[in-house]
């Protein structure tokens, strides 16, 4: 009897004591607060003991085990981790923690230098060298109980792991009739807060892609086929150059109430608001996650219609095609362009711009004359001359170009501008008047790049629409009763152009952007582009068809196009122009490579060994010394890499880790000023 109630107390103490204790940490965490969580958990109780349940199912896989405790421990640990992480990611931005976040471990590691110092580094892995030390001690020192192991326990275990199941399953089918949980939520931060993040966290990871709609066949797909009018591929009467400027973390800071300036931060854009069409833009995020609103750009697809918080270009479009406005605009003639002043790595758009269609990306590692602001981002103003240098490459064909900026990327706070005419702020938050001055000094600027692009297309004869809007709001602790317009997920879009297209004020959606523009433009290619401008935005089937088209264009059987996938992926060429070298001399005692569209990303590789190098300037490179040539003959059957081959320079472009992002030609010793001799 004893041991029977030992087992009880053992029992309630970490399968129903220590699941309710988690959760509220968790959620003091997720809240910012310990008052927060206990009104949560007096105010919801329902919602609360859904995440509870959802702990205890977790934890209970201990039970399988002899070291039962360790287990526990080590299951709780990791349930403490994701509530430290969750208000970790807070603190730099508005969009909590999420398991799509885990395909992002790269691109943040790439920019953690941006807001974690040496000494931030240092702690975190001192915090988790004392962790994994500490588990490594309870591992040896915790007890083994072999009871754990037996046919009995196993089916007590079992029996208590499909109750706390079905438990976790009916509460939630019985939930959907009055709404207490959702699985399709719009605004992540909110969903958390209302749900818990327990809860969201668990759906994040089961949620992913498109689910299939209840009515997709082939018939369904015909039918919204029909209803799409099929302009063909009629060309307009004038096939502008079209340039689409995402603005990082950018929106009309005038818009948040009680703030005011010294003198306008965004003169240029604000003009241009009077003199063309423009808007609210409605983004599928806040504070982070600038591709989820690029992705909704560039394929018209919303991006709500997939997984929580899901990152497609982390997901479905690393190795899929896609309908783009790149692939739409092909048809009628059109080369596509992409220039970003960050790596071409992050996010991974070295891989999925191909498969977006973009014929060129000129990343960071290919422009020449950055300038770095406080935060360690490129400044905007190398933007202007690369996205020129796009548009100018072939004057006899009709380009578009997408820019990506950075320059107004976070973080906000404990930095400050360098600004020498720094606009001021008043009014700000209390203790965030450092961040708006650095922030609102960072889109000044951004403004100015504007207002330089603008002048510079405007002097083009040739028809040029520009197209400009923000990604998403900043990390300004904002909240929708802060701002003017009401909405933490609307931005502000200008349609810009030198030729005299007719002037239409519109709030959009993202995914409604491009369509949008090709229309005004006159332009009706492509399947989503055709659906969009015809389709009737108010009406009741508008997002229920466009999931389906996108269901089927990506997941399904493409019966939209006749069973056929109609896009292949480009052969992306990295920078507007390929690397090339021509020639290695030797002038006055010191080696030179000789070439063209050289940066300071460059590396000189000979005969597979890489040359200490110096970057001068666009076509030259030099050499510290330069190695005999060695023994190794070409064998014409081996499929050498680039920089491999024997007695050959190539020259290659490498981003900040080491990753090769292109090769220029092979040249051989003999064919070289030196070989010559």
């Amino acid at each position: 009897m004893g041991e029977k109630l030992l087992r009880v107390k053992k029992f309630f103490t970490f399968y129903v004591f220590l699941p309710v204790i988690l959760d509220i940490v968790i959620e003091s965490l997720n809240r910012k607060s310990v008052f927060s969580a206990f009104s949560y958990m007096i105010d919801k109780p329902f919602l609360f003991m859904f995440n509870v349940l959802i702990i205890m199912l977790t934890l209970s896989v201990a039970m399988y085990f002899k070291r039962e405790i360790f287990v526990l421990t080590l299951m709780s640990v990791v349930w403490l981790l994701f509530g430290v992480i969750n208000f970790v990611i807070l603190h730099f931005r508005v969009t909590p923690f999420s398991a799509v976040d885990f395909t992002l471990i790269s691109s943040a590691i790439s920019v953690s230098g941006h807001y974690l110092t040496a000494f931030n580094v240092m702690m975190i892995f001192f915090a988790i060298a004392i962790l994994v030390i500490s588990l490594i001690c309870l591992f040896k020192r915790t007890p083994c109980f072999q009871k754990n192991t037996t046919k009995k326990a196993y089916m007590l275990s079992t029996l208590v792991i499909l109750t706390l199941a079905a438990g976790i399953v009916v509460m939630h089918k019985s939930s959907t009739s009055v709404q207490a949980l959702a699985e399709n939520y719009t605004n992540i931060s909110e969903a958390y807060e209302n749900y818990g993040f327990v809860y969201c966290f668990a759906n994040s990871i089961i949620d992913t892609g498109i689910k299939k709609p209840e009515n997709y066949s082939e018939e369904s797909m015909a039918q919204i086929k029909d209803s799409i009018k099929d302009t063909g591929t009629d060309e307009p009467e004038v096939k502008p150059d079209i340039v689409m400027i995402q603005l990082e973390s950018f929106f009309d800071i005038c818009d948040v109430k009680g703030v005011s300036f010294s003198r306008d931060p965004l003169p240029n854009f604000h003009r241009l608001q009077k003199e063309y069409s423009n808007g609210q833009l409605t983004v599928p995020t806040v504070g982070a996650g600038t591709v989820n609103t690029e992705f909704e750009v560039l394929t018209g697809m919303s991006q709500h219609d997939f997984g929580v918080s899901e990152y497609p270009y982390k997901t479905v479009l690393k190795s899929k095609t896609s309908e783009s406005i790149c692939n739409d605009l092909a048809q009628i003639g059109y080369s596509s362009h992409a220039v970003h002043n960050n790596t071409a790595t992050f996010y991974g758009r070295n891989k999925v711009f191909s498969n977006l269609g973009f014929d060129s990306f000129t990343s960071v590692e290919y422009m020449n004359n950055i300038t770095l602001n406080p935060n360690g981002w490129a400044k905007d103003d190398v933007m202007v001359d690369e996205i020129l240098k796009t548009l100018d490459d072939n004057k006899n064909k009709s380009d578009f170009t997408f820019g990506i900026t950075v320059q107004s990327h976070g973080k906000y706070n404990d930095v400050k501008t360098d600004s020498k005419d720094p606009v001021k702020v008043y009014n700000a938050p209390t203790g965030k008047e450092e961040s708006y001055e650095y922030y609102v000094n960072e889109i000044n600027e951004v403004d100015q790049m504007i207002g330089k692009l603008v002048y510079a297309l405007g002097k083009r004869e040739k028809p040029t629409v520009l197209v400009l809007y923000g990604d998403h709001l900043p990390s300004l602790d904002l909240s929708n009763e802060d701002l003017e317009d009401g909405s933490l997920y609307e931005t502000q879009y200008i349609i810009w152009n030198n030729y005299g297209l007719k002037e239409k004020d519109q709030d959009l959606k993202a995914y409604e952007l491009y369509p949008e523009v090709l229309d005004q433009i006159g332009i009706h290619t492509g399947v989503i582009t055709q659906f969009h401008q015809q389709a009737d935005r108010s009406s009741d089937t508008y997002q229920t068809d466009l999931k389906a088209l996108e269901y089927d264009l990506l997941y399904g059987e493409n019966y939209i196009y006749d069973g056929e996938v109609p896009f292949t992926a480009s052969n992306l060429q990295m920078g507007t122009n390929p690397l090339k070298i021509a020639d290695v001399y030797q002038k006055d005692g010191q080696y030179i490579v000789r070439g063209d569209n050289f940066t300071p990303y460059c590396r000189v590789y000979f005969d597979g060994k890489e040359l200490e190098s110096q970057w001068i300037d666009e076509h030259h490179l030099k050499l510290k010394d330069v190695p005999e040539r060695s023994d190794r003959k070409q064998d014409k059957q081996k499929n050498y890499e680039p920089d491999e081959i024997p007695n050959s320079f190539v020259v290659e472009v490498q981003n900040g880790d080491g990753v090769k992002l292109s090769y220029s030609n092979n040249l051989r010793w003999k064919n070289t000023s030196l070989g010559k001799k």
